[in-house]
């Protein structure tokens, strides 16, 4: 297993598990990821994963098709002593039977930090657009 690197930041952190998936190296991707139970992951249109061996499954079974080509969008983030959140779009190019596409998702990315650096505490990416976002509004949903 790979050593996993000190993290001096939670941007670093974000910037080596982007570029983890975009070179689909899955011993890379997971030495990001805090060493906790709780740690969870939930990839676009796809139910919750909680732990670490079922977030590895997952990384795996996306990385056998390759690396992922992603760009990091509109990144917003809010940082305490001890945790990160960052939210921010994700343009993914998708090939598919009529070519390539471009599919924007909207992610929220926590961090922590442990002694060893920050690590990633949740991965949430879910379907959005290329709209620009909405700063306020008058509707609550919930």
């Amino acid at each position: 297993m790979r050593r996993a690197p000190i993290l001096s930041t939670a941007e670093a952190a974000e910037e080596a598990f982007y570029d983890a998936m975009r070179r689909a190296d899955l011993e890379a991707m997971m030495a990001l990821w805090a060493d906790d139970d709780e740690v969870m992951c939930v990839h676009p249109g796809h139910q919750r994963l909680i732990g670490l061996d079922a977030i590895r499954a997952s990384w795996a079974a996306i990385f056998a098709g390759g690396g992922v080509d992603v760009r990091v969008d509109e990144v917003r983030a809010l940082t305490g002593a001890m945790l990160a959140v960052h939210n921010l779009v994700e343009q993914v190019v998708v090939t598919g039977r009529t070519g390539q596409e471009l599919v924007c998702c909207v992610a929220t990315n926590v961090y922590i930090k442990h002694a060893n650096g920050w690590r990633i505490l949740l991965h949430h990416s879910g379907p959005g657009s290329g709209d620009p976002p909405t700063l306020a509004s008058s509707t609550v949903l919930h």
